[in-house]
């Protein structure tokens, strides 16, 4: 008979069993997924926590609810309270008794796959944007929230504090989360690199749609000095006073371009607004580069401007073509950051086996002391204490070696135990007859 060298080492069923159950936007659409999204009091109290943590068999339990994910990480007793567990989470959220077509869109990790789900998460490896950092946020508040419902024990606040060291390392030591996807930050750091520091780059933002308005807000955050226009005043006077802005009337905004870096296009017009021809006499005289973002659909800027002097242009297929660029490398970085989960995950389970053997070990301890008293009549206790303190010791360090053997052994000892209470029970009948 051979034995596969590689094969992944059998986990140990006597740990305590660590659960992430839940709906993802891979398993279930968002109109499920707001059916069973857990919001907090603006106290921060989630009321289905208690109710999750009352269910007999549970230890310790999380709820993480973002928009893409609702997932809930416990310590169970067995794996019939996980079947409870999420009978009871559906029916909490529906008032109805689960059904297949409500079941079938959870789903359900234990152990070893539990622990490695879990790690993952703040490090954004299964986010649908992979590497992005809000995660991190939403998983700590996840957990403070647990932590003030009192609902966190040794087990989950180990797993956390881990979870976030993972998310660390995953972060400084692969790229997953440094190339943007966003076809709005993609069109900023177009701009970081024909600029430089955007730190008071004059923006014209034409039209007001909200990819136009986000890569204002990013710019905005650069520090860049930002001017609205739109053919409705009062909406670009409004988007101005978001944006901490200046308002250039519609009629006004051709010969304002002379004097900006870089111009943002969203408008719904249905043809070329900037034509090159306009465009080369008005920039006659201006020797800086101007960056225009073609962000409608349809175009509202001649192609044909890219081609002037000192003139950068970018449509929205130009930078969605970046951003998917960008998006498959940090796929390829997520395959690296999984290298570093399954060590995360080894260290944990390491940690997790150590606990069991030292409360196992603790327990022992309290019975071979018990084990102690209930021997010593009828014996020297002087003889049994010393030869309790030789055995102790030689034992500890086998049974540390040995987890297995340690059950077993705990198992033995209560036996004893057992039956030196039925025969001191015995013989107390024997003497009071």
């Amino acid at each position: 008979m051979t034995t596969d060298q590689n094969a992944p080492k059998e986990e140990n069923q006597n740990l305590p069993l660590i659960v992430a159950l839940g709906l993802n936007y891979q398993t279930a659409p968002v109109e499920l997924r707001e059916i069973f999204a857990c919001n907090p009091s603006e106290e921060g109290f989630l009321k289905e926590l208690p109710y999750l943590a009352n269910i007999e068999g549970i230890r310790e339990v999380v709820i993480l609810s973002t928009c893409n994910r609702v997932e809930i990480y416990a310590v169970v007793d067995s794996k019939e309270t996980i079947k409870k567990l999420l009978k009871e989470f559906v029916y909490l959220k529906t008032g109805k008794e689960p059904t297949e077509d409500i079941f079938k869109h959870f789903f359900i990790k234990t152990g070893k796959e539990a622990i490695e789900h879990i790690l993952s998460i703040p490090a954004g490896i299964k986010s649908m944007v992979v590497g992005e950092n809000q995660i991190v946020s939403q998983f700590k508040e996840a957990f403070e929230t647990a932590k003030k419902h009192k609902t966190v024990g040794k087990i989950l606040n180990k797993l956390y504090e881990e979870a976030l060291k993972t998310s660390k390392k995953v972060r400084s030591q692969t790229n997953i989360g440094k190339t943007p996807v966003s076809v709005s930050y993609v069109a900023v750091i177009l701009a970081k690199k024909i600029f430089g520091d955007l730190e008071n780059v004059k923006v014209l933002l034409l039209g007001a749609g909200e990819m136009a308005r986000l890569t204002a807000l990013y710019l905005k955050r650069e520090k860049a000095k930002i001017w609205v226009s739109n053919r409705t005043f009062e909406k670009a006077l409004a988007l101005a006073k978001d944006l901490g802005a200046s308002v250039i009337k519609w009629e006004e905004f051709k010969e304002f371009l002379k004097e900006v870096d870089m111009v943002i296009v969203s408008t719904g017009a249905k043809d070329y607004i900037i034509k090159a021809a306009e465009l080369e006499k008005i920039f006659r005289k201006k020797s800086s580069p101007t960056v225009f973002i073609d962000i409608s659909v349809p175009r509202n800027v001649e192609p044909s401007v890219g081609e002037l002097p000192n003139v950068f242009l970018f449509n929205i297929d130009d930078l969605k073509e970046i951003a998917d660029k960008n998006l498959l490398e940090r796929k390829k970085e997520a395959e690296k950051a999984q290298i570093i989960v399954a060590q995360q995950t080894e260290k944990f389970l390491r940690w997790l086996e150590n606990l069991y053997i030292n409360d196992l070990l603790r327990e022992i301890n309290i019975l071979l002391d018990l084990l102690k008293v209930k021997s010593s009549q009828g014996s020297p206790e002087r003889d049994i204490d010393t030869f309790l303190k030789r055995l102790k010791y030689p034992l500890f360090k086998v049974l540390k070696r040995d987890k297995e053997n340690a059950r077993l052994f705990l198992e033995a000892l209560r036996e004893v135990l057992n039956n030196l209470s039925k025969e001191r029970n015995k013989e107390r009948k024997t003497e009071e007859s």
